[in-house]
């Protein structure tokens, strides 16, 4: 059993991936913002410091040569719960004259361009974030140029790192959540008219082919809800078609079953040697008759116009298929005494469509030309070119068709009363059919000068093909 994936199982597999880049993308740029915002922040307090450093040298008793501070304001200043804070000072010579002495933390004499300048680097074998500001120390009318450095160790600028980074990352999964949540129940309220489509399907009888009435749906749902009541139009029309043609079709083969039933038992019955064989001719006349109907029945039940689907179609000559069919068709003319003729073009006479279905089309033609033809009469297959078209014509000069009949006889089952003949009706039926089917035009040609019918088919050119 085909095994089919949810609608919601895909909308998510659509949509999370480029949401979770966007995500991705979206966190990314808001930690860099945050680290930079962070790391400013740390450098002006570090800087704050350094500046503490230079008000307390400022401000000290001590000759300038002898630079020191107070422990206590020292303590207060470098003091830090979470880091260790390390400085110093130093001549523009390279000389330590206040703090610690590590080549970590001296500056890059006389080469920092900026003031304050801030680096990072590694004091006592710890990371460190370093700053560096150049000022004068003024005493006694005396100036020293100096630098003072602070340290301090990462620990602070780590941890809120990290809870920045939490800070961010858990609004974004519980967003991703609820979009999961949103997509998976709306998905379901979403589909409810699919569900009540399929519930108010289920629950029809196979024989209720009304149309669906859902007048509050979205239209995508009123879009597929018209596509449903059109294939159920179409299939109550075939259903209707068939049985109309079922219940035609048992009409047509009553008769000349119950007429041979008739004859064969009156043949049996019937001790007289020449009655009893006019009687079996009779018999073998109405199953002809029943064989022909049945055939008919048969072509026409093949030909039906949704069949077309099934129907292969390729460039055939139309000129070869009308002599092979009449051809075939002259012994029968012959048997009732009519003469047979065919008169082909002689240019490109190429059509597209199904070969088979062609010929019974105009043995069809031929078959009801002869039948209604008198003795004596002439049946004529012509195909010319005419307006870009090629039109196959069967010309007899039978009776014709009165103007009000000539819209019935293409019907099933429809007999022109008055004719003297006994056919089946189907015959034009047919021939309509597969015109259909070939997309071509049937019409009944007047001339009025003439006795008889002129039937055309007017078939497209398959102008690309050569015969």
């Amino acid at each position: 059993m085909t095994k089919y994936q949810s609608l919601r199982k895909k909308l998510l597999l659509l949509l999370l991936p480029p949401l979770l880049i966007l995500i991705l993308i979206a966190s990314t740029i808001l930690y860099r913002f945050a680290i930079v915002e962070q790391r400013d922040a740390f450098d002006n307090a570090l800087y704050d410091s350094a500046f503490s450093i230079y008000q307390l040298l400022q401000k000290s008793d001590e000759n300038i040569e002898t630079l020191s501070l107070p422990n206590d304001e020292k303590q207060f200043i470098l003091n830090d719960q979470k880091d260790i804070v390390f400085y110093n000072v130093v001549d523009t010579g390279g000389k330590v004259l206040n703090g610690k002495n590590d080549a970590g933390l001296m500056p890059n004499l006389n080469k920092e361009k900026a003031n304050p300048s801030f680096r990072d680097g590694i004091v006592k074998n710890l990371k460190v974030r370093i700053v560096s500001t150049l000022v004068s120390i003024q005493k006694n009318g005396t100036k020293l140029p100096v630098y003072i450095q602070v340290a301090e160790t990462l620990n602070k600028r780590q941890a809120l790192a990290s809870n920045v980074l939490i800070d961010i990352i858990v609004p974004q999964v519980l967003l991703v959540l609820f979009t999961i949540g949103i997509i998976w129940f709306g998905v379901e309220r979403g589909l409810q008219p699919l569900f009540d489509l399929q519930s108010a399907v289920s629950k029809r009888s196979y024989l209720d082919l009304s149309a669906i009435e859902m007048p509050n749906v979205p239209t995508e749902v009123m879009i597929l809800v018209n596509s449903v009541n059109s294939l159920m139009r179409q299939l109550d029309g075939v259903l209707n078609a068939q049985n109309r043609f079922i219940a035609d079709a048992a009409h047509q083969l009553r008769t000349p079953l119950a007429g041979a039933q008739a004859q064969l038992e009156l043949a049996l019955l019937e001790n007289d040697s020449v009655q009893h064989q006019q009687l079996l001719a009779r018999v073998s006349t109405s199953m002809e008759r029943l064989s022909h109907t049945i055939t008919q029945l048969l072509s026409l039940a093949r030909n039906q116009q949704y069949a077309s689907n099934n129907i292969v179609m390729s460039p055939v000559n139309l000129n070869r298929i009308a002599q092979e069919v009449t051809s075939d068709m002259v012994p029968t003319a012959i048997k009732k005494g009519l003469t047979m003729g065919f008169k082909a073009d002689s240019q490109n006479t190429m059509v597209v469509g199904d070969s088979k279905r062609l010929k019974e089309m105009l043995y069809n033609l031929i078959d009801n030309a002869v039948l209604y033809s008198p003795a004596g009469g002439k049946v004529t297959v012509k195909i010319h070119r005419e307006a870009g078209e090629i039109v196959l014509s069967v010309i007899d000069n039978g009776p014709g068709i009165p103007k009000a009949e000539r819209e019935k006889v293409f019907e099933r089952f429809h007999r022109v009363i008055g004719n003297g003949q006994e056919g089946s009706g189907l015959g034009l039926a047919l021939v309509m059919e597969i015109a259909q089917l070939h997309q071509a035009n049937v019409e009944i040609i007047d001339e009025p000068r003439k006795k008889g019918l002129n039937i055309q088919v007017s078939f497209a050119e398959a102008r690309e093909l050569k015969p």
